[in-house]
C-alpha cells in the first residue's frame, strides 16, 4: 500500500507539478490550500511526510508544523517557501521543520530532499543503520542501541531521548543530527560532513540548514545553550559532541 504525502500549498500550479512528481515516486497525494483544511487532512489521514507551503490562503503554515509537533507527531516536514531570509529560516526550523526549501526550486532537488527525510525517518540515515546492531522487531531495545551519558540517554532502535530521565521530543532530523555526533564523542564534523550524513546533500548553500539544526538542538537538550554541555562549536572546523562523563550501557543496565 503506498504511503500518502500531504500537500499544503495555495499556488495550484506548484501543487499539481508536486503532486505529479510525487506519484511518479510511487506516493499517494492529499492536497490543501489552507490552514483549515491542513487541519482536516491530518486528523483525517495517515500521512508520511508533509510538504508545507509558508504562505497559505489564510495564514502562515508554520502553525501547521507547530501544531504537529506540539500534539508530539514526529511527521517529516519539508517547507517550500518564497520566504528565504536567514531569519525566515530560523523560524522554519523553530517551528519543527525537517527541511527548507526556497523558491524556485528544481524538481530534481525536490525529489532529493524528500527522499532523504523519509530515509531519516525510517533508518535513521544508512551510516546509523551500520553501526548499530539493532534488536528484532518486537523485542526490548539491548544495550547496544543506547548511549548513555550522565545526564542524557540516547536509544537509537526505539528513537527515543531522555534527558535527567525526561523525554525530549526531537524531530526526525534533530535525532539524526544528535546520533551522528554522539556515536563519535570528541569527533570533529565539519558542516559539509554533517550535510552529508544527515541531510544526504552537498549543496554549499545549505551549510546555514546545519547552524540551525544545532541551535533548535541545544535550545532542547543544553541547559545553558550559550554554554553547552553537549554539543561544541570547534571555530573554523565544525561541530562535535563532548561529554565529560560518559557512563557504558553494562554500567547502566547492572546499576
Amino acid at each position: 500500500m503506498a504511503q500518502s504525502i500531504l500537500i499544503l500549498e495555495d499556488d495550484a500550479d506548484i501543487s499539481d507539478l508536486i503532486a505529479l512528481h510525487l506519484r511518479v515516486m510511487g506516493f499517494d497525494v492529499l492536497k490543501g490550500s489552507s490552514l483549515k483544511e491542513g487541519f482536516a487532512l491530518i486528523a483525517e489521514h495517515d500521512i508520511a511526510a508533509l510538504v508545507l507551503d509558508r504562505g497559505l490562503e489564510d495564514g502562515d503554515g508554520k502553525e501547521v508544523c507547530q501544531y504537529l509537533r506540539q500534539q508530539k507527531n514526529g511527521v517529516p516536514v519539508l517547507m517550500l517557501t518564497a520566504l528565504d531570509s536567514d531569519a525566515d529560516l530560523v523560524e522554519g526550523f523553530e517551528a519543527g521543520a525537517d527541511d527548507y526549501l526556497a523558491k524556485p526550486f528544481s524538481v530534481i532537488e525536490f525529489q532529493a530532499r524528500l527522499r532523504a527525510m523519509l530515509r531519516r525517518v525510517g533508518t535513521h540515515c544508512d551510516w546509523l543503520k551500520q553501526d548499530t546492531n539493532a534488536p528484532e522487531t518486537g523485542k526490548a531495545a539491548t544495550p547496544s542501541s543506547q548511549l548513555l551519558f550522565e545526564r542524557l540517554e540516547i536509544c537509537t532502535e526505539t528513537h527515543r531521548v531522555k534527558l535527567d530521565g525526561a523525554t525530549i521530543d526531537l524531530t526526525p532530523t534533530e535525532f539524526s543530527l544528535l546520533c551522528c555526533l554522539a556515536k563519535r564523542p570528541d569527533r570533529v564534523f565539519s558542516k559539509d560532513e554533517l550535510l552529508s550524513r544527515v541531510w544526504n546533500t552537498e549543496y554549499d548553500g545549505y551549510r546555514h540548514t546545519v547552524c540551525c539544526a544545532i541551535n533548535r538542538l541545544r535550545s532542547k537538550l543544553e541547559r545553558d545553550p550559550n554554554a553547552p554541555k553537549y554539543i561544541h562549536t570547534v571555530w573554523g572546523v565544525g561541530y562535535k559532541f563532548q561529554e565529560a562523563a560518559t557512563i557504558s550501557a553494562s554500567q547502566m543496565v547492572h546499576a
